[in-house]
């Protein structure tokens, strides 16, 4: 009676064991070069095969396995992934080590000046050519290799590295992308019966161009309505052409851009402007966040901790330190810098942390320069104003940032200066400006504008405050806009509204984990040209609680606002309960709201939306509105399909009905044809996967690998490591991917590609007995008709072989001599392309020519 054979799960497991563990294991708690390993000694009793011979597992006794040769391998560098490089493995003393290039060395940012003279030699070696092995360049220079993941991980001391900022990225790294062009489009139609009945149709473009560096951005819209006369209508929103200068840390923009709102306030201009870009510098020093400068007495660990989270920790040398590289973390709140010394003892200190936009860190430089013609939203315009701005904000030290700016144009000029400040009572920014106007009709006036912000967190009370800002201006004083309004207003100068004054106030506070959050928000406003005071202010409660055993949140809200026209005050209550139906990762939402005005009139909402299929594909509402004249009721679904968007909406009352449709998505042309989307952003990848149609990309809801190939993977951060993963649930059985995971580092407005390699072959379960009906030794070595390995002997003689031919010959090998050498032929059936199961083949192993194969 035979016994049964194991699952094919089974067999798989046993291969993995065999070839993975045995090595992992040998290398466990190793950091150094896989060379120095101590030699292995494996107990062969373990795996004596039926026949009582021992599994020759000799190969895994000196560390890593690896067979010479080249791989395409992922570089981590203390634990950080930092390239994608073919590396050349080489033999040595005891098994391979790899080969470290020029490429190679380029990437692991090595202090050439901590190093001895002998591993600069090394280096020039490796830059020229030459083979070199990490033990080459430093004995601290250690490295292990996951031959199935294809990771090469080097671990180097830090004193041997750069110092560079967390989150870094090499400028070798940015990719320009590849020639493109892209059109994403936002359809839109909308029909309404009853009252003011019509179609109003939208269509938004947002066309681009990308050929090296450059990208040429176009966007625009038309729209069409039929109410009455049918009338049509486009507008040239924005063209402009842009790159970025690396070794400025900055984007050029020529044609309309928007200047960037942190000195003056934000305009379009139609001409050329040159700005600093933060998106270039390294994750932890972007923001504000203090430089904590602090000493040693020995080899200490530094920890920093803001509100009792652990933000940053360090092993530092004996003597003075200094962290440059935290996290920016909001509005702040005190940092506690504790240096535990390496004999245990503790000292600790604070650095005053808060922050408004102005502040930047210490060293850190931002500026601007624009010149052109200013832009407004009017179609029409008198005057073409031309003008030239520039600012620029220094960080100077943790306490204080400096800031000016200036505008020059014909019936326009202004100057502004300040500062920024943090301290341990807040952070204060103040800065004031001088503008001169001429203006048609009235005499030349000039002015000044103060402004003042100010923010503080309050971490025993859990209160964050903002007053940003308090302005005030002297009747002379004019903004820009309001000179350019009054410019083109035809003699009709007075009537634009000039601010006098100005104050925001936001204050959140949390009143801990059970009672929920309360904030309150007010501006008040006054005009040089109106009577009396713009005011409005809303003060809200929010929390959670549990309903059934279900999560439940629910709002609050109240505002007072008065009209600067009518001078009446109007209030407004409102309230909302969100509930979910269900615990289900698609369990609908139901939510009721009420709204109460001071003119005694009331309205009420009931709303259930939710989602449903993979990835959310379908989101949907429905709703029901309560107002004092009338019920209404109404749906609206949407469906992302890998290719575009689709919705529509329907809604009706007593008096009206109205329904609508919409698509949204994009179209991209490269080199390889035409690829659909869903959305884009500024930055794409174009992922390129032949034959692994179906496959989903992992880290982008709903992409998938289309017909032809490709997907886009919209929404790619800049200037940053991005990782792209796909998932080949899905794939055929006979298509594999030589690697599922890729990190790519876009520059700005790029289109990166990024390929997968898609392994196509048979792949089948081959039961093989030697001719005496005994199975196969465990763990011999299978090759191909090529002579490479595909794998090895499972238990009970059952091997898995992935990429063969339909039909060939295998080489099974679990000895020197001839006589411990087989051949299986084999020919596999049909290829299904909807099999969910392997093919299965039985076979004999038969001997070679001239020896007897023996059990």
């Amino acid at each position: 009676m035979h016994k049964p054979r194991p699952r094919p799960s089974r067999v798989l497991a046993a291969h993995w064991v065999l070839v993975t563990s045995l090595p992992a294991a040998a290398l466990a708690g190793e950091s150094g070069e896989a060379a120095t390993v101590a030699t292995v000694q494996f107990n062969a009793q373990f795996l004596k095969r039926s026949d009582g011979s021992m599994v020759d597992v000799s190969r895994f006794a000196n560390g890593n396995p690896v067979s010479p040769g080249d791989y395409p391998v992922d570089i981590y560098l203390n634990g950080a992934w930092i390239a994608r490089e073919t590396v050349r493995f080489r033999p040595q003393d005891t098994g391979v080590a790899p080969c470290m290039d020029g490429a190679v060395i380029a990437r692991l940012n090595l202090d050439e000046q901590a190093l001895p003279s002998t591993s600069r030699n090394a280096i020039a070696r490796a830059i020229r050519g030459q083979c070199t092995q990490p033990s080459a360049i430093s004995e601290d220079i250690g490295w292990s290799f996951n031959l199935n993941d294809l990771r090469l991980d080097l671990s180097i001391a830090q004193a041997l590295l750069r110092r560079t900022p967390r989150g870094s990225v090499s400028p070798e790294l940015l990719d320009d992308g590849v020639p493109s062009a892209t059109v994403a489009y936002n359809l839109n139609t909308f029909h309404t019966t009853g009252h003011g009945a019509g179609t109003f149709t939208y269509l938004g473009l947002d066309a681009g161009l990308n050929i090296g560096p450059w990208h040429l951005r176009q966007r625009s819209s038309m729209s069409w309505q039929s109410v009455g006369k049918d009338s049509y209508n486009y507008q040239n929103i924005a063209t402009y052409v842009q790159r970025d200068i690396s070794a400025w840390r900055s984007q050029l923009t020529l044609g309309d851009a928007y200047t960037d709102g942190a000195v003056f306030d934000s305009f379009s201009v139609r001409g050329a402007n040159l700005a600093s870009d933060d998106r270039m510098l390294p994750d932890s020093s972007r923001g504000y966040a203090p430089l904590v400068r602090g000493v040693a007495r020995s080899n200490a660990r530094v920890t920093v901790t803001q509100n009792g989270n652990k933000l940053y920790e360090t092993t530092v040398a004996p003597g003075p330190f200094e962290i440059r590289d935290l996290y920016a973390t909001g509005y702040g709140g005190n940092l506690l810098v504790t240096v535990t010394e390496a004999d245990g003892s503790q000292s600790s200190f604070t650095v005053p942390y808060a922050s408004v936009v102005q502040l930047l860190r210490p060293g850190i430089t931002r500026y601007s320069a624009a010149a052109g013609e200013y832009r407004t939203g009017s179609s029409i315009r008198n005057r073409r104003e031309k003008l030239v701005q520039g600012t620029v904000q220094h960080g100077f030290n943790n306490l204080v940032t400096g800031y000016a700016g200036l505008v020059l144009s014909e019936g326009y000029q202004a100057g502004l200066l300040g500062a920024a400040f943090n301290l341990p009572v807040g952070a204060f920014a103040l800065d004031a400006t001088h503008a001169r106007a001429m203006i048609p009709g009235f005499e030349d006036s000039s002015g000044q504008s103060v402004r003042i912000s100010y923010s503080k967190f309050v971490p025993t009370t859990s209160t964050n405050m903002t007053i940003a800002a308090y302005r005030y201006a002297t009747r002379g004083f004019w903004t820009m806009r309001d000179a350019f309004a009054a410019r083109s207003s035809g003699g009709n100068a007075r009537a634009v509204d000039r601010q006098r004054s100005q104050i925001q106030l936001t204050l959140n506070q949390g009143l801990g984990d059970r009672w929920g959050s309360l904030y309150l928000t007010g501006t008040s406003a006054e005009y040089l040209n109106r009577r009396g005071t713009a005011l409005m202010f809303q003060v809200g409660y929010s929390n959670a609680a549990n309903l059934l055993g279900l999560p439940m949140t629910y709002n609050i809200a109240a505002s007072r606002q008065r009209e600067l026209l009518t001078a009446r005050f109007s209030t407004q209550v409102f309230a909302s309960l969100t509930v979910p139906l269900g615990k289900g990762s698609h369990a609908p939402m139901l939510s009721f709201s009420g709204t109460h005005n001071s003119g005694s009139e009331s309205s009420q909402q009931m709303r259930l939306s939710g989602t449903a299929l993979e990835d959310n594909a379908v989101t949907y509402g429905l709703n029901v509105d309560r107002m004092p004249h009338a019920t209404t009721g109404g749906g609206n679904v949407q469906y992302r399909t890998p290719y575009t968007t689709v919705s529509a909406s329907v809604s009706g009352g007593s008096r009206y009905t109205q329904y609508s449709g919409g698509l949204q998505g994009a179209l991209v042309a490269h080199a390889g044809g035409v690829t659909l989307a869903n959305y884009l952003g500024d930055t794409i990848g174009i992922v390129e996967a032949k034959g692994a149609s179906g496959a989903r990309v992992a880290n982008a809801p709903g992409v998938r690998i289309d017909a032809f190939g490709y997907a886009i993977v919209p929404y790619l951060q800049p200037y940053n490591m991005n990782t792209i993963e796909l998932n080949p649930k899905g794939l055929p059985l006979d298509v594999s991917l030589d690697a599922t995971s890729v990190q790519v580092a876009p520059r700005a407005n790029a289109a990166v590609k990024i390929t997968f390699a898609a392994l196509t072959g048979r792949s089948a379960i081959v039961s093989a007995t030697l001719p005496n009906g005994k199975p196969l030794p465990f763990g011999a070595t299978v090759s191909d008709d090529k002579q490479a390995d595909i794998g090895v002997v499972g238990q009970s003689g059952i091997i898995f072989a992935r990429g063969i031919e339909q039909a060939g010959q295998l080489q099974v090998t679990w000895g020197t001599d001839n006589s411990q050498r087989c051949t299986i032929a084999y020919e596999l059936p049909p290829r299904d392309k909807n099999a969910t199961t392997y093919a299965q083949v039985r076979a004999v192993c038969q001997p070679q020519p001239d020896t007897e194969a023996k059990a």
